[in-house]
């Protein structure tokens, strides 16, 4: 495995750590009753903000469990990825995938506190 290889995998993997954390602190924050009552109107973006992390943590995970199979970044720049072995997307597009969707979600909770949450 190549050092830009090695990166990503390493990278991926500490990413789909982070979206496991913050799927469960958004859970645990709003199973709180006091806060889903005071709150009520942040809950879709919640929702579509967990949605959107599942989707990256997914995508990450495809990424990381493919790696281990390509000897170089540029191989696996070429390859098609999908669960148990399938190739259904192009490795590179589930890179831009896990950026996407959670910098999404990191933009819509954020946009949902701004605008629902009291002045």
């Amino acid at each position: 495995m190549d050092d830009q290889l090695k990166q990503l995998f390493d990278y991926t993997k500490f990413h789909i750590g982070m979206y496991i954390t913050l799927i469960a602190a958004i859970i645990g924050v709003f199973a709180n009753e006091t806060l889903k009552v005071s709150y009520t109107g942040l809950i879709p973006f919640i929702k579509a903000t967990i949605i959107l992390f599942f989707i990256a943590g997914a995508a990450g995970g495809l990424v990381a469990s493919s790696i281990p199979f390509y000897k170089t970044f540029a191989d696996f720049k070429k390859a098609r990825l999908g669960p148990w072995s399938g190739k259904l997307i192009p490795a590179i597009w589930c890179t831009h995938i896990e950026h996407t969707a959670f910098w999404l979600g990191c933009f819509i909770v954020t946009y949902g506190l701004f605008t629902v949450l009291p002045s």
